[in-house]
């Protein structure tokens, strides 16, 4: 038995180191060759470069305006995480508390709105977001990302605030809580890692999309990491070296950011998943 039970351990362990280098290769590609000359990546793409050099990322850093690209990216990406936080957070507890035959199909229609994907919409929702003067405007585009992104937040903290009893609640406005205060600072607190999770998910989201931020932004100056790259690759398609050089930059902020939030996401995945 106690064999047995040692086999399996190692076949799961081989597995799973099997499995993280197929995962891991693609990154060690990228960071490998970006500090490798066209010359190099095209001889070898796996080896080690002869020389360390940044002089890919000082182009690629030129090249793309990686600054403003980074500044425009990050504004979006902040500004467009509010949204959820606020409206989807105080939506999801509402709907959460006052859950009944008039407002469940409202609910149902919220969640229901997640299985259809942008590009069925993407032409009439240009035209509102043009008739709305949210184009070429980074709020515009932080607004239109707030309005698919509430969904699954609502439908996160719905699910999370099922499980704060409401004796807590019934405590705090006999102590003479406000709706306001209530929830802020006595359900918010409790629901954070809901929160968390989806806030997670959208900035993931946010930081890497495309087809949305092409659609919204036309202006150069306003042009984020991911359109920046693009516009490279239009200019000189082969340029691997400064594209890869690029590349490991737009990666490491998130990788930064998730590093730093992942233990919130089991936490969120679970309190979310509470059966009402």
């Amino acid at each position: 038995m106690y064999t047995r039970s040692k086999l399996n351990k190692t076949v799961t362990w081989i597995f799973l180191a099997i499995a993280l280098v197929i995962m891991l290769s693609p990154f060690y590609f990228i960071v490998v060759n970006s500090f490798k000359p066209l010359s190099e990546i095209a001889a070898d793409g796996f080896a080690l470069p002869k020389h360390f050099s940044f002089d890919n990322y000082t182009t690629a850093w030129t090249r793309l305006k990686f600054g403003r690209a980074l500044w425009n990216t990050t504004a979006v990406t902040v500004l467009s995480t509010i949204g959820p936080v606020i409206l989807g957070s105080m939506a999801g507890y509402w709907f959460a508390r006052h859950f009944n035959k008039f407002t469940k199909p409202i609910y149902l229609f919220m969640i229901g709105s997640m299985a259809i994907p942008f590009q069925a919409v993407m032409i009439p929702f240009a035209k509102v977001a043009k008739a709305m003067h949210l184009m070429n405007s980074i709020w515009g585009l932080a607004v239109c990302f707030w309005a698919f992104s509430l969904p699954i937040s609502i439908f996160l903290v719905f699910g999370a605030t099922k499980s704060v009893p409401l004796e807590i609640e019934e405590a705090a406005i006999i102590d003479g809580c406000s709706p306001l205060m209530l929830f802020w600072r006595v359900v918010f607190p409790l629901i954070k890692p809901a929160v968390m999770t989806f806030s997670i998910i959208n900035i993931f989201w946010y930081w890497n999309d495309y087809l949305m931020t092409q659609m919204m932004l036309t202006r150069p100056a306003l042009r984020t990491i991911q359109l920046s790259m693009q516009s490279m690759f239009n200019e000189a398609f082969y340029a691997w070296d400064t594209a890869l050089a690029a590349l490991t930059l737009s990666l490491i902020p998130m990788l930064i950011v998730f590093t730093l939030l992942q233990k919130n996401v089991l936490e969120g995945i679970s309190a979310g998943a509470v059966k009402g």
